[in-house]
């Protein structure tokens, strides 16, 4: 504090992650998820024929499970021959992923990036745009199931704007999500 090229300390905030609830109303076989009817997505499906092609979407959260089988056809890290790529797709800034892969040690990122994109293999509409592709920065560290901190959810969100290689280099604006 004492230095002269120091203006501001401030104390280290982190946010908690919220707790993960069962869902109270269950969806029939092959139909539309409530929420996706709630918000009017299924009517943007029939009436525009649009559900996110095209499009990249990524989330800031506690990570993803990028193998779970209602998100692995939508990762831009998947190659579509039982390989990954994960350079420029995922992003760890605090590396507590046991391997370069992405993880999810908490549930919540791997539950909204089903919000955003999920799909079944049966064809049931999980996530708003069931199209769009998805990459993912672990900004929530959620050691102890709690906890996002500042510096971890700055630096996923600098990530997002310019993606980088598994060892942050090489950045590439290109490759930064649409939504």
């Amino acid at each position: 504090a004492a230095e002269p090229a120091v203006t501001e300390l401030q104390e280290i905030i982190e946010y908690e992650v919220p707790e993960l609830l069962p869902s109270e109303q269950a969806a029939a076989a092959e139909a539309v998820e409530w929420g996706i009817a709630a918000v009017g997505a299924d009517r943007v499906w029939s009436d525009v024929d649009v559900r996110g092609e095209e499009i990249v979407v990524a989330n800031i959260d506690t990570g993803v499970h990028f193998a779970h089988p209602d998100l692995v056809d939508r990762y831009r890290g998947n190659n579509g021959d039982g390989s990954f790529d994960h350079d420029y797709n995922w992003y760890d800034p605090s590396s507590i992923c046991p391997s370069a892969e992405p993880c999810d040690n908490h549930g919540h990122g791997s539950h909204t990036m089903g919000t955003m994109v999920g799909g079944s293999a049966g064809g049931t509409g999980i996530g708003v745009a069931p199209g769009a592709r998805w990459i993912a920065a672990k900004g929530c560290e959620a050691v102890g199931q709690t906890g996002c901190t500042v510096d971890a959810l700055l630096a996923a969100g600098e990530w997002t704007l310019a993606p980088t290689d598994l060892s942050g280099q090489n950045p590439r604006t290109g490759l930064r999500p649409h939504i």
